[in-house]
């Protein structure tokens, strides 16, 4: 592996070429790899890769590098047995209002029929 060293002027701010710039940010997308450490084992401020990287997705350092291949991919389709979906009874919006005495009972929606005759039975006793 061949490393690019910047090239530095004393007294003046580094300036960096594209190819050391590119080398620097794609080191920080691959998986598990931290920003700051790269940064600091190419002996660069870490603010200034995050910013390479955002030139870098803006497309300002050219095209991206050959090393990135495209592998085949296969595509297979597996059939999945569902479990059987029970369908609910549609909805109904209707109310029923009961009072007995000081007892009001207000019922919306399509009510399980032997919870309602139990509730009723009860109520109305």
């Amino acid at each position: 592996m061949d490393i690019i060293a910047p090239a530095r002027r004393p007294g003046r701010r580094p300036n960096f070429p594209p190819e050391f710039k590119r080398k620097v940010v794609e080191a920080t997308f691959q998986s598990g790899a931290s920003v700051s450490l790269i940064a600091r084992e190419h002996d660069v401020n870490a603010n200034l890769v995050f910013r390479w990287r955002q030139q870098y997705q803006e497309g300002l350092f050219g095209p991206v590098s050959q090393s990135a291949t495209l592998l085949p991919v296969q595509v297979i389709e597996v059939p999945i047995d569902l479990p059987q979906v029970i369908q609910s009874p549609p909805e109904c919006h209707s109310v029923i209002v009961v009072e007995a005495g000081k007892a009001k009972l207000r019922i919306t929606g399509t009510p399980d029929p032997q919870t309602l005759q139990a509730v009723l039975q009860q109520l109305l006793r």
